[in-house]
């Protein structure tokens, strides 16, 4: 097999180099991405010995030197060349190092002396940090790579760069023993705060499927310490995986468990969090006086704590709100409201690109509701651009749907349908059954739109059928009612025709 070729010929490569070059191969695997040649260099000597080594792998075509593209101005030196190996290649010669350990704690010395960026605006900031991060793990010293992710790499990841796939990558490191088991650090709390990271990673990715039973560790864990704080957390993020999912009975019952714990140890600011985010779910289930009045008492908590970016996700919610109840004007200002404290959330501590992409996102939304499809779609644009910047697949159903409709609106079907089924294969992949209950509903009125032939009305019949089973979820009064009604006034129409 093809497979088995590649490593025979690989093995020969291998087993051909001289042990000084076997070894160097194996210490440039010990890095988990390219390495430019001045930290080689730095760690393992600028010599003869080292440069024959890296020429002799290149040689060979173990290795692959890049060379970075000339400065602009002619006053900047110019970048070192960078080494880089194939995965494949790497896996093979990190497994026969003799000395990892050594190599490995050599390389945690040099990259803790790397200066921190004074500002981090990219990944590339991160690059020195997320390379010690890699060899503590490597090392088993985990307990300092979770100090090291928490202080210096969680919050520009996760909240200023939305990078979830990088955070869920440099998490899973935690995992050795997989991620049915806790991850590996002595502190428990330690253990909790992992566990909801990893699995609010992946429901920020797209992935709830795969959240819940992580939060579910998460729940557990704090149950069995006793403590109550982050038992009302983990059952606020579980209950969140399980809106996504359709879970709406269960997620209710967790909301209601997380605010009572809130109530009880008088912690006003998770108390606000379970309120916003039932809030949130009431809005799904068509109970609209019990929604605002949630959403009401998360507002007044959050700026009670002067908690602006939070206070923006429930401006975000009033929003939504709005819009399924048909009431355009009221959704604009709402959205509106949420974009401005995006904003300020910004000026003062870092911008939170999921609040932009959901602000956007609902202004676009507002703005069709209202008739103003220029505004639409020049909003839906914003949001779908940031929205792939980071891969933020939690929104980017949502976001096409919102384009399908617009271009529906203006008689553009066949774009219209186009958005649609990328919305379907989003959610589908991510398991975002609310998402597929709307696509299905468009889907069924671009049939109708098609023309009253039998397979029209057909495919119409599929999709609001599809339809109404995604929104009937956990059945009334947790269904998605909107959708569900949607769909049955569909199916009710086609039978009387």
């Amino acid at each position: 097999d093809l497979l088995g070729r590649r490593q025979h010929i690989l093995q020969r490569a291998y087993d051909n180099l001289p042990p000084a070059a076997q070894i160097t191969l194996g210490r440039l695997a010990a890095f988990r991405a390219a390495v430019p040649w001045d930290t080689i260099a730095a760690v393992f000597g600028d010599n003869r010995h080292t440069r024959a080594n890296l020429h002799l792998l290149e040689q060979r075509g173990l290795l692959q030197r890049s060379i970075p593209p000339a400065p602009l101005l002619p006053s900047s030196s110019a970048p070192p060349p960078t080494f880089d190996l194939h995965p494949i290649a790497r896996r093979y010669a990190y497994k026969r190092l003799a000395d990892r350990a050594a190599v490995h704690g050599r390389l945690i010395i040099y990259f803790e002396a790397v200066p921190q960026p004074p500002k981090v605006t990219s990944l590339a900031d991160l690059a020195p940090a997320i390379e010690l991060y890699h060899h503590l793990t490597r090392a088993e010293r985990y307990d300092e790579a979770f100090d090291l992710f928490y202080n210096r790499i969680n919050k520009a990841t996760y909240y200023q760069l939305g990078a979830y796939q990088k955070t869920i990558e440099l998490l899973r490191a935690l995992f050795p023993d997989g991620e049915d088991k806790p991850p590996r650090l002595s502190k428990e709390s330690a253990q909790g705060w992992t566990l909801n990271s990893l699995a609010n990673s992946y429901g920020m990715a797209g992935q709830p499927g795969a959240a819940v039973p992580v939060f579910q560790q998460a729940v557990d864990m704090a149950e069995k310490l006793g403590d109550k704080q982050n038992t009302a957390i983990s059952l606020g993020n579980l209950a969140n995986g399980q809106t996504e999912i359709g879970a709406l009975a269960a997620a209710a019952d967790n909301l209601r468990r997380s605010i009572a714990l809130c109530q009880k140890i008088e912690d006003r600011f998770w108390e606000a969090v379970g309120h916003a985010e039932y809030g949130r779910l009431l809005i799904y289930c068509n109970d609209w006086a019990k929604s605002a009045a949630e959403l009401d008492a998360a507002l007044e908590l959050f700026e009670a704590d002067e908690a602006v970016q939070y206070q923006g996700n429930v401006w975000a919610y009033r929003a939504l709100s709005a819009l399924l109840q048909g009431d355009g004007v009221v959704a604009q200002h709402a959205a509106q409201e949420a974009l401005h404290l995006a904003d300020e959330t910004a000026r003062t501590h870092y911008p939170y690109e999921r609040d932009y992409v959901q602000a956007h996102w609902l202004l676009g939304w507002a703005a069709l509701v209202a008739g103003n499809h220029l505004e639409s779609q020049t909003r839906l644009d914003e949001a779908l651009r940031r929205c792939r910047a980071i891969n933020l697949v939690e929104l980017e159903p949502a976001t096409l749907l919102a384009q399908a409709r617009l271009a529906r609106a203006v008689k553009r079907n066949a774009i219209s349908f186009n958005y649609a089924q990328q919305a379907v294969t989003i959610a589908q992949r991510a398991g975002h059954v609310l998402d597929l209950a709307d696509c299905h509903n468009h889907l069924a009125l671009l049939a109708l739109d098609a023309g009253d032939t039998a397979a029209a009305r057909s495919e119409a019949l599929a999709h609001a059928q599809t339809a109404r089973d995604y929104a009937f979820c956990d059945g009334p009064p947790y269904a998605y009612q909107s959708a569900l009604d949607e769909a049955e006034r569909i199916l009710n129409n086609l039978s009387q025709t």
